[in-house]
């Protein structure tokens, strides 16, 4: 009897399964960009609304758009930062990313002799000073990038943030993500998303002055007038019992907190 009914059990997914297969409206297309749009996996057409921009082997995973609108940027999985026109798509400048050991205030070419060749785009962390005059890029090997804007619009790699080490179980070098830029653009906060904490910086000099407890894997931070927000992976405030555990945290939605730049305190 068990035989019979796992013959028809058989018989009956196999009936299904050819259903299904016979109603899928497969095709031959190839996966990705196609005239009109793109095709998914799923054999569906994707229509941007707007201008598509392919970037190969970049994986994009932060744009930033300058304080006037003329200029957009973006970086991933490269080592470099890429510039666009936001009105038309194109592409105006690949920018290597400035050394870790540069320190120089003034621009460097392009061409620089020793561009950081391992640096790459955190999981976030893209951000315009308020006046467009520099941007400021979270390395995933733990320092920030920053990059000078000419009054021609072109963009130069300047000099490398260094930051406080993160001391993790596994890993000495902090993992930078969110940043936001005080007003008067003197002071940059960046989320240190491996020691759990916010860090405020000079923006001329990269100082660090001064450091905040910031919840379980901060993601990104937000500055309004006199208040941080930070948002985080995690779901519990950090306590010295769960530091040797970062690398098991739990990657769960974020929740925010707020701090005032106005006091060094801890939150």
């Amino acid at each position: 009897m068990k035989n019979v009914l796992r013959s028809v059990l058989i018989a009956s997914l196999s009936f299904s399964l050819h259903s299904i297969a016979d109603n899928f409206d497969a095709s031959t297309n190839a996966v990705g960009h196609v005239a009109g749009g793109l095709i998914t996996p799923a054999n569906q057409l994707v229509t941007p609304a707007g201008i598509l921009v392919e970037l190969p082997g970049m994986r994009p995973q932060a744009l930033a758009l300058s304080p006037d609108g003329k200029i957009l940027v973006t970086a991933g999985l490269t080592h470099e930062l890429v510039v666009l026109d936001p009105a038309t798509g194109k592409i105006s400048q690949h920018v290597a990313f400035p050394s870790d050991k540069a320190q120089e205030k003034a621009a460097i070419s392009a061409e620089i002799l020793s561009p950081d060749g391992n640096a790459q785009l955190s999981f976030t962390g893209l951000a315009f000073s308020p006046d467009g005059s520099r941007i400021y890029l979270s390395n995933v090997n733990g320092d920030i990038k920053v990059f000078g804007v000419g009054r021609d619009k072109k963009i130069s790699p300047l000099f490398s943030m260094a930051l406080p080490p993160a001391k993790a179980p596994d890993r000495d070098e902090e993992i930078p993500t969110g940043i936001a830029v005080s007003a008067d653009g003197k002071k940059i906060y960046v989320a240190l998303n491996l020691s759990n904490r916010l860090a405020e910086l000079d923006a001329a000099t990269g100082k660090v002055l001064r450091l905040w407890d910031a919840g379980v894997a901060p993601f990104d931070a937000v500055l309004c007038k006199n208040k941080i927000y930070v948002s985080n992976w995690g779901v519990a405030g950090p306590t010295p019992a769960a530091q040797p555990a970062r690398r098991d945290r739990a990657r769960s939605s974020a929740w925010t907190r707020a701090a005032s730049p106005a006091k060094a305190r801890s939150w």
